[in-house]
């Protein structure tokens, strides 16, 4: 059970976020010549890190967003110490033409690397001219289709935890797996992305079924899902889609063939935040799903501490701009001992072993994605209850 997660003595806890958290690399990588930027920086001079986020948008909650990332980087610095580095935060205020000039700004400040900026439209709206000088970006979003070159999506991503989910339920003997989705160009690609991990991990996809915004044809699409699951020995039914009513009506309409309490019925798996949504989790016809979720050691220390600094509580994405200060003190930590011109190096970034975070290990991929290893859980009496821990290192 996730309860279980959180009995490590907090005092080692707070050891580790305060001192070691994110610091470290968990193995040193090799420098690459070929893949340095051509941007030097002499071993005893101070790194310039520029911050991107939409603090300052007019719209609240993506302000609440910019404002958790912005002190997250603020409390990610503190934890680093003294480490030789200065942090400086642009606001986007969520708009394209504003991040132009923020990285702008940064870069004649001197900036070595750019952390964020959080929509994938301001992410975008800064690659050009990012890459023409040469400066890394990581930025906090989720859109697979920003990542290349130099831009690394250190955000965490449904394909992530699809992979994750269509492993564990391979090592379940579940190997046959059918695939709903809302008719909806992002789903579409997603659902590409599915059936290539399906595929690529040994798994046999059955069929793939659509829905519209309207709730009146979801009996006929069930009865369409049920025959299908039914006629193709379907293993186990993904949901893509984000919590809503859809899914619980499509699951009530489907609890006949997926009670998965009962051996031999089929699993359903969902492959957002299902743990996050009340609704979902007190879902009848849910109880037994599949879900991918972080690890939870050191997110409530963590918020608790943010919220004893700063005086409000952060939002869930915040961590993500902690994580990712945290990465870059371990590549200046590392530039430090060995006296390295490029800190920044791709192979630097890319180092297979990885990182510690907030919600547990993760590393970016040759494709500029992040890979983050997560606990599986299943949801019972109405709560996530963990089946898989959260490994500690990557296989």
């Amino acid at each position: 059970m996730i309860s279980e997660m959180k009995n490590y003595p907090t005092r080692f806890i707070n050891c580790v976020l305060r001192i070691l958290l994110l610091i470290i690399l968990l193995n040193a990588c090799s420098t690459n010549l070929e893949s340095i930027s051509n941007n030097a920086i002499e071993p005893g001079e101070t790194i310039k890190i520029a911050v991107l986020t939409p603090y300052g948008a007019q719209e609240k909650k993506l302000s609440y967003i910019g404002k958790s990332l912005r002190d997250a980087a603020f409390l990610a610095k503190q934890d680093l110490g003294s480490l030789n580095f200065q942090l400086k935060i642009y606001d986007t205020e969520g708009r394209g033409d504003i991040s132009i000039d923020s990285v702008h700004s940064a870069i004649n400040d001197g900036a070595n690397i750019i952390v964020g900026p959080f929509l994938p439209e301001t992410t975008k709206a800064i690659s050009t001219i990012s890459k023409s000088k040469g400066i890394r970006v990581i930025s906090f979003s989720n859109d697979l289709t920003l990542a290349g070159n130099n831009i690394f999506i250190i955000g965490d991503t449904s394909v992530n935890r699809a992979e994750k989910l269509i492993k564990y339920s391979l090592e379940q003997k579940k190997y046959r797996f059918g695939i709903i989705s809302p008719i909806n160009k992002k789903y579409n690609e997603l659902e590409n992305s599915i059936r290539d991990k399906i595929s690529r991990n040994g798994g046999i996809e059955t069929f793939s079924i659509h829905y519209t915004k309207e709730l009146e044809n979801l009996s006929e699409i069930a009865k369409e899902v049920r025959k299908k699951a039914i006629n193709t020995n379907t293993d186990a039914i993904i949901f893509t889609d984000d919590p809503n009513k859809k899914i619980s009506l499509l699951a009530a309409e489907l609890q006949d063939i997926t009670n998965s309490t009962e051996k031999g019925k089929i699993q359903i798996i969902g492959l957002s935040r299902w743990d996050l949504s009340s609704s979902i989790l007190s879902e009848s016809s849910l109880q037994g799903s599949w879900v991918a979720i972080p690890d939870t050691r050191f997110r409530a220390i963590y918020e608790k501490r943010f919220f004893k600094k700063f005086g409000y509580r952060p939002h869930l994405k915040s961590s993500l701009a902690y994580d990712a200060i945290a990465l870059v003190g371990a590549l200046i930590r590392k530039r430090d001992i060995e006296q390295s011109y490029y800190p920044f190096n791709t192979n630097e970034i890319l180092n297979s072993n990885g990182f510690i975070g907030i919600d547990g290990i993760f590393r970016f991929k040759s494709d500029r994605t992040t890979e983050k290893e997560l606990a599986i859980a299943t949801i019972e009496r109405n709560q996530p209850n963990i089946l898989k821990l959260s490994p500690n290192k990557f296989p």
